[in-house]
């Protein structure tokens, strides 16, 4: 099966929300959108905005780039999301701190 990324995304969606045990109708009320729209990003039919996407970062605890991977790119768990997470999340730190570094010069 061919996946499109919006199909990506939606699956990872729906896995991270019903991990958490969020329903489809709490959700788009903490995003502030209809659950017919999220309905549709997580069916692959819509795709989410740059904030909508900071806000799921946000509710759920993850980086954005968790939201695109596959299960045939990553066959792992949970777990490995959250160091994958900690090592970008790590790696972009210190290059912020470089390149400021390199500004102040």
């Amino acid at each position: 099966m061919n996946m499109n990324v919006k199909d990506i995304f939606g699956e990872n969606l729906k896995h991270f929300r019903k991990l958490n045990k969020i329903t489809q109708e709490e959700l788009s009320e903490k995003l502030e959108i209809t659950p017919t729209h999220l309905s549709r990003i997580e069916n692959g039919k819509s795709f989410v905005t740059a904030e909508l996407l900071d806000s799921l970062c946000v509710i759920f605890d993850i980086s954005p780039a968790t939201f695109f991977y596959t299960t045939r790119e990553f066959q792992g768990d949970d777990s490995l999301f959250a160091r994958m997470d900690s090592v970008i999340d790590a790696e972009l730190k210190k290059f912020s701190i470089l390149l400021k570094e390199k500004l102040r010069k």
